[in-house]
Parts: C-alpha cells; sequence; structure tokens
C-alpha cells in the first residue's frame, strides 16, 4: 500500500493540484476515476453488444466518418444505412448527418475506429468539452475559486448535458467554442479566438447573431480582423481535408440539404422544431418552409442596433450571455434539447451574480431544478428534444437574476484571466 501511495496516489494528486484543483477536490477526483475504472470492468462483457449504452445519435458521425473514408457520400442514407445496421440496430431509418463537411475531420477518427471504442471517446470528449467549459465560464465570470464545485454541480444537473451525452451528439463543442473564444478575447488572444469560433460553425444556424456581432466588431476594431481570418483559415483546412477521400463531398451536402433532397433520408424539411419559427410556419397556410427564418429577420437589425449602441465598449463577457439567449430564441430550426447546452453561458453567469445572495440564490436554485426535471421528464415521450418552453423559461430566469441582482454586482470586473 505504501508503495501505491508514493508512486501513484501522491504523483496523481500533485498533478491535480497542478491543474488548478483544490485539496478538497482531489480526494473526489479519485473516487471518480476509481468509480470509472469500476465501471469500465462491469461493461467490458457487453462491449459489443448495440442494445448496451444505445449510441443513437453518435451513429451518425460514425457513419459518415467510416463513408467519407471509404470514398461514399457521406449525406445519403443509402450509403449510412448499411453501416449502421452493420452495429446491430434497428432503426427503421438512417441516422443523418447534417452538419456541413468542415465537421467531417471530427468524424473520420471515429469511421476508423471500432463503433464502440469511438462512442466511449466521443462521450468524453463531450464530456470534458461541458465540464470544462464550466469551470473556465466559472474563472471568466469571476465566481469564487472555493465555490467552484457549484459550476460543476450546475453543468452535470442541466438536462441539456445530460440530453447530450445520452444521445451522443455534437453541441458540447459548440459550448467549447463559444467559452474558449470568451476566454481568449479576454486575453486578447485573437486568433485563438477565431478558432474556437470557428466551432460554431458546426450548427452554424444557431449563431447568425453572434457571426453578425463578429464582424461588425471586425470591421469596427483592427484586432477582430485577425479572429475573422483564423476562424475563416480554420474551416477553409477542415472543409478541404475530407475532399483527399472524396473530391465531391461538398455538392453531395448541397445536394442532400436542397429542397429537391433524395426519399433515402428525412431533411430539416419534415423535422418537428422547438422554434418559434416552426410555430409560425405551423400556423400559415401551406406551411411554407421559408417563414421559420422570420424570427431571425426580424432579431439580427435588433442585435444590430444594440452593438452600434454600445460599440465603443463592447464587452464579450457582458454580451456573449445575452447573444446566445438571443440566437437560440430566434434560430430558424434546430435548436433541440441537446443544442440548448449552450445556454450554460449565461446560466452560470447568473449564478456568479446569485452566490453572495444565500436566500435568494436556494429560491432560483428550487426553481432552476424543477424546470430541469420537468425536461428530463419528457424523455418518456416522443419528440422529447423539442422542448418550446426550455430556452425560454432559461431566459425569463437569467432576465430576472439581472435585473435583480446586476447593478448591485456591476462594480465588479466582469472577467479574470482564467
Amino acid at each position: 500500500m505504501e508503495f501505491y501511495e508514493r508512486k501513484i496516489i501522491r504523483p496523481a494528486a500533485l498533478c491535480a493540484l497542478g491543474f488548478g484543483m483544490t485539496r478538497r477536490t482531489v480526494p473526489l477526483v479519485l473516487a471518480l476515476l476509481v468509480a470509472l475504472a469500476a465501471l469500465g470492468i462491469l461493461f467490458a462483457p457487453h462491449f459489443g453488444d448495440a442494445a448496451v449504452l444505445r449510441p443513437f445519435d453518435y451513429l451518425q458521425y460514425q457513419s459518415a466518418g467510416r463513408a467519407t473514408l471509404a470514398g461514399q457520400n457521406p449525406y445519403d442514407g443509402r450509403v449510412l444505412y448499411p453501416i449502421q445496421q452493420e452495429i446491430g440496430t434497428d432503426w427503421a431509418d438512417p441516422v443523418m448527418m447534417w452538419n456541413p463537411p468542415w465537421t467531417l475531420p471530427l468524424a473520420l477518427p471515429l469511421g476508423a475506429m471500432h463503433w464502440r471504442l469511438g462512442q466511449l471517446l466521443w462521450f468524453a470528449l463531450n464530456f470534458a468539452a461541458v465540464v470544462g467549459s464550466a469551470w473556465l465560464l466559472w474563472r471568466i465570470f469571476a465566481g469564487p475559486r472555493e465555490r467552484s464545485w457549484l459550476v460543476f454541480a450546475l453543468a452535470l444537473g442541466f438536462a441539456p448535458t445530460l440530453f447530450l451525452l445520452l444521445l451522443g451528439q455534437i453541441s458540447g463543442l459548440l459550448l467549447f467554442g463559444l467559452t474558449g473564444f470568451l476566454w481568449a478575447v479576454r486575453n486578447e488572444r485573437y486568433a485563438l479566438a477565431g478558432c474556437c469560433a470557428a466551432l460554431t460553425a458546426i450548427k452554424p444556424h444557431l449563431f447568425v447573431p453572434f457571426a453578425m456581432l463578429l464582424l461588425l466588431e471586425a470591421i469596427h476594431k483592427c484586432q477582430y480582423r485577425r479572429t475573422i481570418l483564423a476562424g475563416g483559415l480554420t474551416l477553409a483546412v477542415c472543409g478541404l481535408i475530407p475532399l483527399a477521400w472524396n473530391p465531391d463531398v461538398w455538392s453531395q451536402y448541397l445536394e442532400a440539404t436542397g429542397a429537391g433532397a433524395a426519399a433515402s433520408h428525412n431533411t430539416i424539411h419534415e423535422w418537428v422544431h422547438p422554434t418559434l419559427g416552426y410555430a409560425i410556419r405551423q400556423a400559415l397556410p401551406g406551411e411554407p418552409f421559408r417563414t421559420m427564418f422570420l424570427p431571425l429577420l426580424a432579431v439580427l437589425p435588433l442585435v444590430a442596433i444594440h452593438w452600434y449602441r454600445r460599440r465603443a465598449d463592447w464587452k464579450w463577457t457582458v454580451e456573449l450571455p445575452r447573444v446566445v439567449i438571443a440566437s437560440l430564441l430566434a434560430a430558424p430550426y434546430g435548436a433541440w434539447g441537446f443544442d440548448l447546452v449552450v445556454l450554460l453561458i449565461p446560466v452560470v453567469q447568473a449564478a456568479v451574480w446569485l452566490v453572495p445572495h444565500r436566500a435568494l440564490a436556494i429560491r432560483f436554485a428550487i426553481a432552476f431544478g424543477t424546470l430541469n426535471l420537468l425536461a428530463l421528464l419528457t424523455l418518456l415521450r416522443e419528440n422529447s428534444m423539442t422542448n418550446p418552453w426550455f430556452a425560454p423559461a432559461i431566459a425569463v430566469g437569467y432576465l430576472a437574476v439581472g435585473a435583480s441582482l446586476q447593478p448591485r454586482t456591476s462594480t465588479r470586473p466582469d472577467a479574470v484571466a482564467a
């Protein structure tokens, strides 16, 4: 035992302390590692059984990566369905990946390895992205270090986090991209900020207001031109990588997402969306798809006016949480339960505001817990990811906390270097 303590436990603890953990959290981390090892041993006999830890949406990334490596069309359900059936699933329809081809470099490694190993690594990647982003946001918004455990409870108790990890979606990288952008801008690393912001282009329809504001900042301030350039180069390189295996991948993507897409798979025109735009579409005769963009078209000029009024003293640490809320509320399509994990940005900021106010914090914590419990209960019904009330409820809670506490906390620094 003394050998293990001297050679393994103490070095691991010192390493953890070096990464910013406190002596109080190190035992928790070590206990978590032991628990994960035990789960790994119990799970080993079921490694190849798709009925255990079903892969769900992870299939789209794994099969798209495998199809691309084989020089096939990753946006054709007739190509993906046989790959997905080989795993042993009983899906009636293929699970499609609709992210642009610059997302494929993330999927290619998954297609090159055993599907289960890829699933576990994909889970670990998104888990690390969410937890790491939450901790970094706590630092950025000047949360007290001794209360940093609160942010992990927030992140892991947030229903969209559980949706994301349960389904094997990709949205953890969206949160990491926005958080990385915020950290890089705060530390004046504008090229790195562009590389991080490029991750939001995995689902570009969700962040049009953010992209517009970034462009306006680049026009107004020269340092953000480096951000735009770095982000554009990142997307260009990532968009070129799949061409090494499939030179037609971009034309295949445009064809698959067009109005005349092949009948081998469903498209966004047929899905149910938890957005205001979808509600407007349903209320109109013929349900024209283009009407789903009306909220976005209404929000963009309002966001531009807001930026113009604050352009001389624009602070991303102040504005980004609001921009994220506006972007999701105005999104034309998508914004499903797992995508809402990016709402951790305003949630963490509001939590930092609440920390000095114990009584008020408890009331909001009860409301926050109830909201997330109601969202999790929707897993028992069909279309559980289409909860149109969740994002507005978070927005109302954020605005209520801000209206009550932000004036009294405005004298605090809005961020600290992480």
